[in-house]
């Protein structure tokens, strides 16, 4: 599998259970961050975000964004 569409269609082929196990196998591998465990490398991803050269959402992209999930998980 090369591109990233391809990718999703195999992810869309799978069995529900075989999907239920991809899921656990990647929550395996990349545990979520745990602020009480992970907290300097919680902070320093903290610290980039602050610093980095970032804008707030306007009113009108958060209002896309909604549009463009709502679509998305519609088609489901």
């Amino acid at each position: 599998m090369s591109t990233v569409q391809e990718i999703k269609t195999a992810i869309e082929a799978l069995s529900p259970a075989e999907r239920a196990e991809l899921e656990r196998a990647l929550r395996e591998s990349h545990p979520p961050l745990d602020p009480e465990v992970d907290s300097p490398e919680l902070e320093a991803e903290l610290l980039k975000a602050i610093d980095g050269p970032y804008t707030p959402y306007s009113a009108e992209e958060f209002r896309k964004l909604g549009e463009q999930i709502i679509r998305e998980h519609g088609k489901k």
